[in-house]
């Protein structure tokens, strides 16, 4: 028995719907839950936007019916959302009121309190920061009597309540909800100190102030981040500026990592776990914005390298996929391109000039997505604006992918990249219906799947007509090029002609009533 070794991975774009068929319906807050993809969008439909959910399919794509609010015309949903109990939570404005607590189970979304004005119509309570945590919700949002504070729900109206007036001579204004050792970490301010290192478990008894980072005025605590063990995170004080702190929980284990610019402020931020080390940019006052990491020590936080030594390197945008770390860089002579390290200055390296020259091949959060094995972001090759590329981990397998057809900047607003029921979901502007719901299905397709003996495709080489010889019923045959564009399908037939392609190596799939088979073909 003969096994033919290879793979392809073949892509399919595909527009999920057409939202709005007069402009564009601009997808956008897109998150994946149980069966359902939610998102907002404009239906055209008298309603600024809609919340909505997709199956994947256009008859599966559609409006989830609000239940209490008169069919009120939504016009904002915040980015930021929180799962709990199989319910998606999130802050969402209509025409009668400002932003509030909603949630939707999938088939209706309602609001859950006017935390604002309970008696009416109001200017919303701008809810944020929603956070799961220990069995509820937490989040900030402001009333009438209190100002912003801190608050809690149970996903009921009466267990929506505020934890603790933080401050009350006017608002607390906590921020950066982050579980750590079975607590919640937060900013906040109580009107007597700055705005501090605080810490709840839920209760208001155990809502208090963790330590007094800087007793002069604020010290700003933010970009929380767990790792090996404790919470890293960049505060200020009037000494040091802002530089890198850590805290294990307590006030006396809450300090100072490293004055990393001893004269000024370092500004660590988009602190980014990998292979047991925590890396982030910075700046010493000497270099400019540089890759640094940290083991967790004094000693072992350092620059990994100066990648502009004439500049500013503005590091940003950390991913990790098959073992390497990919992020964003500018080196002085190239714009902002795609770098990769593996925790080594000599294994610091950009990995490839995406936009050549100058030109910058990032200009926005490249949204670095993996998905069936490959890494997926956003860059621009000078070309055509932001479009989607792809990467195995190698530089000759780094490419730009789009449909047969595609308009200009494509791609020039948030696409929310999200993997969804085996396709990868996002926001484009591929053709002339505007900004709409698009996917990307990339199968894994491998040629061994069945034998030679079960399917036999010849001659290959092949110079017009490829015959397809089976003992079970061809289901469907289709082409692709070398680098997984589908070129063409048939149906229920058991030959192909290929007179009309160029010369070059090319895939194709078989779909018999048992399976797939995946051969490389030579068309001469």
């Amino acid at each position: 028995m003969v096994l033919l070794s290879a793979s392809l991975n073949a892509q399919t774009f595909e527009m999920v719907k057409d939202i709005n068929p007069s402009g564009d319906g601009f997808p956008k807050n897109i998150k994946a839950m149980n069966d359902y993809l939610f998102f907002v969008a404009d239906f055209n439909d008298g309603h600024d936007l809609r919340l909505a959910r997709t199956d994947g399919t256009t008859a599966g794509t559609q409006i989830i019916p609000e239940i209490n609010s008169g069919g009120a015309n939504v016009t904002g949903v915040k980015s930021q959302m929180a799962v709990l109990n199989g319910e998606i939570y999130m802050s969402l404005a209509h025409e009668f009121d400002g932003y509030e607590l909603w949630k939707t189970d999938g088939n209706t979304f309602e609001e859950i309190k006017n935390i604002e004005n309970p008696t009416g119509p109001g200017l919303g309570s701008e809810v944020k920061e929603l956070t799961t945590y220990s069995g509820k919700i937490y989040f900030s949002a402001i009333d009438d009597i209190n100002g912003e504070e801190l608050w809690v729900t149970d996903g009921t109206t009466a267990g929506t309540l505020m934890l603790k007036d933080i401050n009350p001579s006017g608002s607390s204004s906590p921020l950066e909800f982050t579980e750590y050792n079975t607590k919640l970490y937060f900013s906040a301010t109580d009107g007597t100190n700055g705005v501090e290192l605080w810490v709840t478990d839920g209760t208001i008894s155990g809502t208090q102030m963790l330590k007094d980072i800087n007793p002069a005025g604020d010290s700003r605590p933010q970009d929380f981040t767990k790792f090996n063990g404790k919470l890293y995170f960049r505060a200020f004080t009037p000494a040091d500026g802002f530089e890198l702190w850590v805290t294990d929980g307590t006030a006396s284990g809450t300090r100072m990592l490293k004055d990393i610019h001893p004269t000024g402020r370092s500004n660590p931020h988009s602190f980014y776990e990998y292979n047991g080390k925590l890396y982030f940019p910075a700046i010493d006052g000497t270099h400019g914005w540089e890759l640094w990491v940290t083991d967790g020590t004094e000693v072992g936080t350092q620059m990994l390298k100066d990648i502009n030594p004439t500049g500013d390197s503005y590091p940003d945008f950390f991913a990790e996929y098959n073992g390497t770390l990919y992020f964003s860089a500018r080196d002085g002579s190239n714009g902002y391109e795609l770098w990769t390290t593996d925790g080594t200055a000599a294994g610091t390296q950009m990995f490839k000039d995406i936009n050549p020259g100058s030109g910058a091949g990032f200009f926005i959060d490249p949204a670095f997505t993996e998905y069936n094995g490959k890494l997926y972001f956003i860059a621009e090759d000078g070309s055509n604006g932001e479009e989607l590329w792809v990467t195995d981990g190698t530089a000759a397998g780094t490419e730009k992918i789009q449909p047969a057809t595609t308009g200009a900047f494509p791609l020039s607003y948030n696409p929310y990249l999200t993997e969804f029921d085996g396709a990868l979901y996002f926001s484009a502007d591929y053709d002339s219906h505007g900004n709409e719901l698009w996917k990307l299905t990339a199968p894994n397709l491998s040629v061994d799947d069945l034998t030679l003996e079960e399917v036999k495709i010849y001659p290959n080489p092949v110079n017009d007509l490829l015959q397809i010889q089976s003992d079970q019923e061809i289901v469907g045959i289709a082409l692709y090029s070398l680098t997984g564009q589908k070129l063409q399908t048939w149906e229920n037939q058991d030959d192909i002609n290929l007179s009309s392609y160029a010369s070059g190596i090319y895939f194709v799939k078989v779909e018999t009533s048992v399976g797939i088979k995946t051969t490389k073909i030579i068309k001469e």
